[in-house]
């Protein structure tokens, strides 16, 4: 018997998904492939070097077209190196 029990309030979506984020304050956009998504976190990969506590805006854009694109303001947690692609946590701390 297990006496696993889950912590999380909001249960992750795994998604297939592409999306776009720019550090706040800057100009660059920056491409990520989306892992999973729940209502207060996003985790994805990128090959850009980001720091935790970094605050993101992001753009993601679902495949197909009859939902439009999640924009949200993002503030990342964890960040982790997978053989310069990496592995991105962020909480969702507003959507538009």
């Amino acid at each position: 018997m297990s006496d696993y029990a889950e912590k999380r309030d909001f249960q992750r979506m795994v998604i297939d998904s592409v999306l776009s984020f720019s550090i706040k304050g800057g100009s660059k956009s920056y491409d990520g492939n989306v892992i999973n998504l729940s209502s207060k976190g996003i985790l994805f990969t990128s090959t850009e070097v980001i720091k935790e506590g970094s605050d993101l805006s992001i753009v993601l854009t679902p495949s197909n077209s009859i939902t439009p694109p999640m924009l949200a303001d993002a503030a990342v947690t964890r960040v982790i190196d997978n053989e310069s692609v990496y592995e991105i946590a962020c909480t969702i701390e507003k959507i538009y």
